[in-house]
């Protein structure tokens, strides 16, 4: 992939968001500059959940607190700029793990190159108390101005820096070895300033390496924004022209005030890490002025340049020329590119405290500051729409999981779309709790700083990526246009139906698949998956009725399943992700924000209510409320509880699409055939155009339905036909005229309106309900059919029955054994085969698997065993 091009210039910086500071607008008229770039409705509720819409948070790691400073952060990592006079660098985030001391280096399924390991006190270091997040120069007439921001400063003198200066950019000149030593030697150090926290000091040297003055200089240590702010007066140290910097952190000794350096093993006051490779290593853990590092285009760390090199004792490796007179003519230029890859920082709207512990449970990064990858394709235009898509990692990856690899391009640059991959805290969150809502703010800041088509967006992973595909398309269909997911399981760890996933039959998102109504999907699995075993994802593709398992098959939805038969789980991987069929695929990818057709299984178990994660909304129906939360109501056995809403409205003049089985072959990873199940629609068919809506609830307590968005008008005599298994309400939201009165099966019922809209008192049963403003006639052909009948004109199908037809679905998911659907005739037609059936209909009505099935060449087997090795559970506690 080629290096993108570099944007230079004041123009660059606008259009990359460099100038705008956080939390302000960018549009001039105070209107959240991401608000053009994400999702609006003109009512009802919003798509996803509130944290993709929130405001930018107060985030005081990036908050210019004393007048010297006034650029904006660049949050892109690895990255500087001038401008107007003050020079920044962005460093990585959570890349202080110091030198290679083990020789294994960097690995895709590592998080770390380097070995060093912080004290066991964590109260006072928190395992990142050395990580480099910025670094900033503000040159005035009388004095220069040295700001150093950090990932954790939990106490003041936790961390030493050393920002050495080769004035003259000889290294045979001046010392190599800095006041404290850090272990590693600095040649050509012509000046040097030290700064702990509670102190700082500058030290000068002769042109032969003595000692020259040492100065005590001011320093402020604010341990809210984890700055340390450090003033030198020209009469100590005057820079002029090009002065070459080295810049590294480490662990203050507060015996010797030097550095700490690591042992064999970690103690409470002494670092560890010590190997093989380097027995004695020095005691820098983060280097600053890394443009180098190899993550932007490969699976591999962030620290994987810094750590060999620490391992060397080589420091000025990345030593960088910072131009002190280019910052007096306050002559602008930045290093960020305008596309390609780059790894960005963001500030999370959540308190989970500072630093870092690898080796406890999710989440294991806890700052405010968290990153991100993200790809801009080479179409990429600020100010142009531009579509988006979610790429998910797997479980013991991170964010670059996907850096460089021929599927970025493949769903990135070849559908000009902007691709995100969230480290969501973790690498074994399972896009749950704060793992889920990391996906959200990191949404939230791309498109605070691009410009993001709402309206073409897709959603997509890898093995638990693969799963996050599965689990946030269906919670939040209404965002998205399509999903691929790759050796994806359905649920939380191991799916082998009937037994629920490993990780808890809350995680399993077979139980609301019914949600993925509007949203096609493509499944790629590996069918000698040693860790996502293929029953699962057939099962959930082609259903498995032997054992009460719908999938996509059944519910007569778009989708491909392809299985690559003799791959193992990491043979796409290893292969770059390469799966060709992908980029025609998702295509635009565009969005049905108001369809015709919505149905919506809401299971609170799933749920982070804490965090804003509710998941009972989409599309025009919201406010979802099951009548019992007792394990097994509105589902089956032990389920979780669910409530199901199955809406159709007449008011588009749209049928249900027909649905027809197909199969496929083909290639992926260059020359791995795969073979393929598949479901397609064909047309909608054109109905009457009805003021009526149709209704199947199964444990629904309450409701709400936008009758706007759903084209319904609640000043005209609107019939609402409804099959529930419990009494309950349903808001119809709209404007209803004062004296409208309320039919159930042509007797007057009492129903509350008021400024919001009606409630709709639901019977149990099948009912016919007029909802009259002129004061009430009786029901007669309104919208069309006989009262109470049922009868739905290419209208809806059941998700919650399975069968596809008119059947009252059960507390268990059974149906009465009535499939019935209607053509463009307004007859009823027998769901008699797979094949012209609608959308949603059966395609296998009995109970072994049927023809589609056995094409897939499968069957659910006992031995179908796996193990995912090393998974850590989030604390009940967090």
């Amino acid at each position: 992939m080629s290096r993108a091009s570099l944007a230079v210039g004041c123009a660059a910086f606008l259009a990359l968001g460099v100038v705008a500071p956080t939390g302000a607008s960018a549009t001039g008229d105070g209107r959240d500059p991401a608000a053009g770039s994400l999702p609006a409705v003109p009512s009802g509720a919003r798509p996803g959940p509130d944290v993709l819409y929130a405001p930018a948070p107060a985030a005081p790691q990036l908050e210019n607190r004393d007048a010297r400073f006034r650029a904006q952060p660049l949050l892109v990592s690895g990255q500087e700029a001038y401008v107007q006079g003050e020079y920044l660098y962005q460093d990585h985030l959570f890349d202080d793990y110091g030198a290679d001391t083990n020789g294994q280096g960097g690995s895709s399924l590592s998080e770390r190159a380097g070995d060093v390991t912080y004290p066991t006190d964590a109260a006072r270091y928190g395992g990142n108390a050395a990580d480099l997040v910025e670094f900033r120069i503000a040159p005035e007439r009388d004095r220069v101005s040295y700001r150093f921001t950090l990932n954790t400063l939990l106490q003041p003198d936790s961390t030493i820096i050393a920002l050495a200066f080769d004035t003259d950019r000889d290294t045979a000149t001046g010392t190599a070895t800095l006041p404290g030593d850090p272990g590693a030697p600095f040649p050509g150090t012509d000046e040097v300033i030290t700064v702990w926290g509670t102190g700082a000091e500058h030290a000068s040297f002769a042109a032969d390496g003595g000692a020259g003055a040492t100065t005590p200089v001011e320093v402020r240590t604010d341990l809210e924004a984890n700055q340390l702010t450090v003033t030198v007066p020209r009469t100590t140290s005057d820079p002029q022209g090009t002065w070459r910097a080295t810049l590294a952190t480490g662990l203050h000794d507060r015996a010797t005030g030097g550095w700490l350096r690591p042992q064999a093993v970690a103690d409470a006051d002494s670092p560890g890490g010590a190997g093989p490779t380097d027995p004695a290593p020095n005691g820098i853990f983060n280097l600053g002025f890394r443009f180098d590092e190899p993550v932007t285009g490969a699976n591999t760390p962030p620290d994987t340049a810094q750590a060999p090199v620490l391992t060397r004792d080589e420091p000025t490796r990345y030593a960088r020329d910072i131009d002190f007179a280019a910052l007096a003519d306050k002559r602008d230029r930045t290093t960020v590119p305008a596309t390609g890859t780059t790894i960005r920082i963001f500030p999370s709207r959540l308190d989970l405290g500072e630093g870092r512990d690898l080796e406890a449970t999710f989440p294991q990064y806890r700052g405010q500051l968290q990153p991100y990858s993200l790809y801009v394709p080479s179409s990429y235009r600020p100010g142009t729409r531009t579509g988006f898509t979610l790429a998910l990692h797997s479980l013991g990856q991170q964010h670059w999981q996907y850096n460089g690899s021929t599927g970025i391009q493949q769903i990135g640059e070849a559908r000009g779309n902007i691709v995100a991959t969230s480290l969501s805290r973790g690498p074994d969150g399972w896009y749950q709790h704060e793992a889920e809502y990391d996906v959200f703010e990191m949404w939230n800041d791309v498109a605070r700083h691009f410009t993001l088509d709402p309206d073409r967006t897709a959603i997509s992973g890898y093995s638990m990526g693969g799963y996050a595909t599965y689990r946030l398309g269906t919670l939040y269909p209404d965002l998205f246009g399509r999903a691929f997911s790759t050796v994806g399981p359905p649920g939380d760890g191991i799916w082998v139906p009937p037994a629920p996933p490993t990780g808890g039959i809350e995680t399993l998102s077979n139980l609301w698949l019914e949600n993925a109504r509007n949203v096609p999907y493509l499944n790629v699995a590996a069918g000698a998956d040693q860790l996502v075993p293929i029953v699962g994802p057939r099962a959930q593709n082609l259903g498995a009725p032997e054992v009460g398992v719908r999938g996509f098959e059944q519910l007569g939805y778009r989708y491909r399943f392809a299985v690559v038969p003799g791959a193992e789980h990491f043979t796409i991987a290893l292969r770059s992700y390469d799966v060709p069929m992908a980029t025609e695929f998702l295509g635009e990818s565009r969005v049905d924000r108001n369809p015709h057709h919505v149905s919506l299984g809401y299971v609170p178990a799933a749920d982070d209510a804490a965090l804003g994660l509710v998941h009972d909304h989409a599309y025009w129906v919201s406010g979802v409320r099951p009548g019992s939360t007792a394990p097994g109501a509105g589902s089956s056995g032990t389920q979780p509880a669910k409530a199901l809403v199955d809406a159709f409205s007449h008011g588009f003049g749209r049928g249900d699409a027909p649905s027809s089985p197909g199969t496929g072959a083909g290639v992926v990873g260059g020359a791995l055939p795969y073979t393929e199940v598949n479901r397609s629609w064909g047309p909608e068919p054109a109905i009457p155009v009805a003021n009526r809506l149709d209704l199947r609830l199964a444990n629904v307590a309450d409701a709400t339905l936008d009758l706007a968005r759903a084209r319904l008008d609640p000043g005209r005599q609107l019939t609402v036909t409804t099959d529930a298994d419990r009494d309950g309400t349903v808001l119809l939201a709209g404007r209803f005229p004062a004296g409208t009165r309320v039919l159930r099966d042509g007797v007057p019922v009492s129903a509350q309106a008021d400024g919001a809209g009606l409630v709709l008192p639901v019977a149990a049963g099948r009912h016919t309900y007029t909802i009259d403003p002129a004061g009430g006639t009786a029901p007669g052909t309104v919208g069309g059919g006989t009262p109470g009948d049922g009868a739905t004109p290419g209208g809806p199908t059941s998700p919650g029955t399975g069968d596809g037809g008119q059947s009252t679905p059960h507390p268990d998911g059974s149906g009465d054994g009535l499939a019935l659907r209607y053509d463009r005739t307004r007859e009823p037609v027998t769901n008699a085969g797979t094949r012209g059936t609608r959308a949603g209909d059966l395609a296998s009505t009995g109970s072994e698997p049927g023809p589609l099935l056995a094409l897939a060449g499968l069957a659910i087997g006992a031995g179908a065993v796996a193990l995912v090795a090393g998974r850590r559970r989030r604390s009940t506690t967090d």
